[in-house]
């Protein structure tokens, strides 16, 4: 089955307090650009130009195609915005159909529980790039993803960086438009 692009349409902005410091939002921002394929160096490895990095001739396709270990998928749709004080979702590189509201809930709890929360696991990592990142941040609102293909649309809440989704259901009309409900109503 062929998945066209744009298959997801998101929206959503979640508040992020205390706001971000330049390091952080100069990371996540890196983080976000760029693939989060399974990199020697390990999952939180940013690479200086995300839109160059596979054109070595020594880099292994293959592994360019598996997320790192950890991580939800192969790019996260939540990126800094309102100066530090917000996460918005992107809109997909062309040809990507986007994230599911799952996935886009995973994203979210892995950028809390690793960059933002209290006692974030990178806090302990040992890794120098986060040693100017509070770990202290709580992230609150409320996000829309729908999939145009079935109508569904489901909302990610985030309140004190607790993070769940609830399925809304199908639009009517997208429902009404599938013969197989005409038949059957």
């Amino acid at each position: 089955m062929r998945v066209a692009a744009d298959r997801f349409r998101m929206v959503g902005v979640v508040r992020v307090d205390p706001p971000l410091s330049p390091a952080e939002f100069e990371y996540l921002t890196a983080f976000a650009e760029s693939r989060r394929w399974r990199r020697p160096g390990g999952p939180y490895v940013v690479p200086g130009n995300p839109l160059a990095e596979c054109l070595e001739p020594a880099f292994d396709l293959t592994r360019y195609a598996v997320p790192a270990d950890g991580q939800p998928g192969l790019r996260c749709p939540w990126f800094p915005a309102q100066r530090g004080r917000a996460l918005v979702l992107a809109h997909p590189p062309a040809g990507d159909p986007g994230a599911s509201a799952d996935e886009v809930a995973a994203w979210l709890r892995y950028l809390i529980d690793h960059f933002l929360r209290s006692g974030a696991q990178a806090a302990g990592s040992g890794d120098e790039r986060f040693g100017q990142f509070s770990f202290d941040h709580v992230l609150d609102g409320s996000a829309a993803v729908c999939d145009q293909r079935t109508g569904l649309l489901t909302v990610i809440y985030v309140d004190a960086n607790r993070v769940w989704v609830e399925p809304l259901g199908p639009h009517k009309h997208v429902a009404a438009a599938d013969p197989a409900q005409r038949k059957a109503g």
